[in-house]
């Protein structure tokens, strides 16, 4: 038996986010001329992304930029920190805020 799926389509300047069952699909333009690159940039979604900054810079990853908002829809901030990985890909950390 297969499950319907409900489509949530939110569009912020040069994103759009699509929800299907709890599953998040981001779409974007690239942020940076660093992030314009044939690989795909996997997001972490984190509960408190300053903590787990902090605890990831200790540990000596290499951020390319600090937590930031990135989107505002309704009283959601999405905040986002991109990072490299030991292959020099990026990636980020992810995280929504209730205001």
């Amino acid at each position: 038996m297969s499950k319907k799926c409900k489509i949530r389509l939110d569009v912020y300047n040069s994103m759009a986010f699509f929800e299907c069952n709890g599953l998040r699909l981001m779409l974007s333009l690239p942020e940076k001329d660093e992030f314009a690159h044939s690989s795909s940039v996997i997001y972490f979604q984190v509960t408190n992304i300053k903590d787990t900054y902090e605890r990831l810079v200790i540990k000596e990853v290499i951020f390319i930029d600090e937590p930031h908002v990135v989107a505002k829809m309704g009283q959601t901030e999405t905040w986002m920190a991109f990072f490299k990985d030991t292959e020099d890909n990026t990636h980020a950390l992810m995280s929504e805020v209730q205001e």
